[in-house]
């Protein structure tokens, strides 16, 4: 009923109640013989002149000040004001969620294990591609048998970039292309049997001087042999050489740019799909999991309220079935939800490993950067479904109001993984430093979500808090005054004056 009907149907009820005369129904002949046959009760006048007197001759004082008026309303806005607290503090769901995903393996520090690390390591390019899970030798152990084979019988070793022999001890196994250099120009995208395989090859590697070696460092032997000063260079060795290198190097990397970039593309949609493929049954599960919890505590709710049976007749047994089935029930009406969340994470992954791939043509990134990245297409992600297709009923101002928070987590999110990695670096000495990093982490991620959520509410940059808060306690506002009314009614309609 609109105040308008309202109004309305309060004016009609009082013209009615104005226009009746004061009138009471007379009572049966045998009931006023009893009357006036019985004795005077005296007691009984007396308190009903005192009642009488009491009612007529109290003033009652309708007038409503502002302080009353700003009484009930800030009443009124706590009462706002504890619902959106209760919604808010809802929001560190998501920590707890995290941690039960922990078990399979599902969990954020979990996901992140398998992110590629793209920045320089040698060992990776030393190391035996046994230990990776292929074949081959390290680095070391060819050195050491290229190093006897190419010695000759007076211990000495002829020099590649030079044709000189010097003793064997003074002579280096380097890379005529250096691996850091390769590994810049897409060595970035290799497995860790490739790199090794890259590192080990014996067509990029040569024997020279060690301080041939140390002059040229990391360049390429074209930029090296361009620079050098050095008079003993021979052209006609270390040309050769150099060509020899860059073919070596071809046999891992595309040398062309744009078939690089379109192998390093191919490689990061790989690195997304299975990132995108844990991502997106890890939101699935999330999204489980909460309705669980929901339902459960729905349940535990409803066994205080209501007692344990949800059936009189039910025994123990029988109505536990009756209410796991529920929650059941409850879990599986969500699938829609579940496998838009799938989607979602396995969307967000996918971009999130393409986009790293290529950014890596450009700078290198490490593990904790690839893991901010793919939180921030998440928080993106999120953000945009919620403005572009909100749900039924949310305006546009709202729709921009959550998504603002969105990604205002997603940032927080982000941060807090830039301060793991500052804690875990901290924390090294300490048993177990990874696991407190990451509890911590996860705790302040949480506490950090929350206070920027609360200071967003707080700022209402879109308003849509003071419109919410305006509809809530015009709402409120109504709900009292229809009690009021309908209690006044009851009254109206027990004396029986008019007809209701």
């Amino acid at each position: 009923m609109s105040r308008v009907e309202r109004f309305r149907k309060r004016k009609a009820l009082l013209i009615e109640l104005n226009s009746k005369p004061d009138i009471r129904l007379a009572r049966s002949p045998s009931d006023l013989s009893e009357f006036l046959d019985s004795e005077v009760d005296h007691a009984l006048i007396e308190s009903q002149q005192k009642q009488s007197n009491e009612f007529f001759n109290n003033e009652y004082d309708l007038t409503v000040s502002k302080s009353d008026v700003r009484s009930y309303l800030d009443a009124v806005e706590s009462r706002f004001t504890a619902q959106k607290y209760d919604a808010l503090f809802e929001s560190t769901r998501d920590v707890l969620i995290d941690q039960l995903l922990k078990p399979f393996e599902l969990s954020r520090a979990d996901i992140a294990k398998s992110d590629r690390d793209f920045s320089y390591n040698r060992s990776h390019y030393t190391c035996a591609a046994s230990n990776a899970g292929g074949e081959g030798q390290s680095f070391e152990s060819k050195r050491i048998k290229a190093k006897a084979e190419a010695t000759n019988e007076h211990g000495q070793i002829q020099d590649a970039n030079t044709g000189r022999y010097h003793d064997a001890a003074e002579m280096d196994w380097d890379h005529i292309k250096p691996i850091k250099n390769a590994h810049d120009e897409g060595g970035f995208m290799l497995s860790k049997v490739e790199k090794s395989s890259l590192g080990t090859d014996e067509d990029n590697l040569m024997f020279t001087h060690r301080s041939i070696n140390r002059s040229k460092g990391a360049q390429t032997q074209e930029d090296f042999i361009e620079k050098s000063d050095n008079p003993n260079l021979d052209g006609r060795r270390t040309k050769p050489a150099h060509n020899r290198g860059e073919k070596a190097v071809g046999k891992y990397i595309p040398q062309d740019s744009t078939e690089k970039a379109a192998w390093v593309a191919k490689r990061g949609l790989g690195d997304g799909l299975k990132t995108g493929k844990s991502q997106g049954i890890q939101q699935a599960l999330g999204v489980c999991i909460s309705e669980l919890i929901s339902a459960l505590f729905a349940e535990v709710k409803d066994c205080l309220a209501n007692g344990f049976n949800p059936k009189d007749n039910d025994s123990w047994l029988e109505s536990l079935k009756i209410r796991f089935k529920r929650v059941g029930k409850r879990v599986t009406s969500k699938w829609k939800l579940v496998l838009e969340a799938f989607g979602q994470g396995f969307l967000s992954g996918l971009i999130s490993g393409v986009t790293t791939a290529l950014l890596n043509l450009i700078v290198r990134t490490s593990k904790n950067m690839v893991r901010l990245i793919r939180e921030g297409f998440m928080s993106l992600m999120k953000a945009l479904q919620v403005l572009l297709f909100p749900p039924d009923g949310v305006t546009l101002k709202q729709a921009a109001h959550e998504a603002s928070k969105l990604l205002a987590t997603g940032v927080v999110t982000s941060g807090m993984i830039l301060l793991g990695e500052h804690l875990a670096n901290l924390l090294a000495a300490i048993p177990f430093s990874d696991t407190i990093s990451v509890v911590l982490t996860g705790v302040l991620s949480g506490i950090g979500s929350l206070l920027v959520v609360y200071m967003l509410d707080k700022l209402d940059l879109f308003g849509v808090n003071y419109d919410e808060k305006h509809a809530f306690i015009q709402g409120e506002i109504e709900a009292d005054f229809d009690k009021s009314y309908q209690s006044a009614e009851e009254i109206i309609r027990r004396m029986g004056i008019v007809e209701i």
